[in-house]
């Protein structure tokens, strides 16, 4: 199972995880297979992206990979321009990529979202 976190942190946190890793790196360790990471600044811009209809969309595509954007949007019953813009957010994101057929595919199987609700638990989780 191809699974990516998601989480709550900003830039920071972000920065600081980059800079060990450079560091150990560099000294030529080995460094552990990781599971992908998606940060967010806080709940509300988590929450803002990955909304209710753009996480239906990613099971859509999870459970019937190889979709157009057309075939996407009349199977969610959604207008196709909104549905595309769906579809070019999460791409950016990297939760849905497009196969070289034109075709739609989310490349993970689970989202695992950390949503620390105070900002003492946002430090532990970093």
């Amino acid at each position: 199972m191809k699974c990516i976190e998601i989480g709550i942190g900003g830039g920071r946190q972000a920065l600081a995880q980059f800079a060990r890793t450079w560091r150990r790196a560099s000294r030529g360790e080995r460094l552990p297979e990781t599971t992908p990471r998606l940060e967010f600044s806080s709940l509300a811009e988590l929450l803002g992206v990955l909304s209710p209809k753009r996480l239906a969309l990613l099971d859509a595509l999870a459970t019937q990979p190889g979709s157009s954007i057309r075939a996407l949007a009349g199977r969610l019953g959604r207008d196709y321009k909104n549905v595309h813009g769906d579809v070019r957010v999460l791409g950016e994101l990297g939760l849905i990529e497009r196969r070289a057929d034109g075709m739609l595919k989310a490349p993970y199987d689970e989202l695992v979202i950390h949503a620390p609700l105070t900002a003492a638990a946002r430090r532990r989780a970093a």
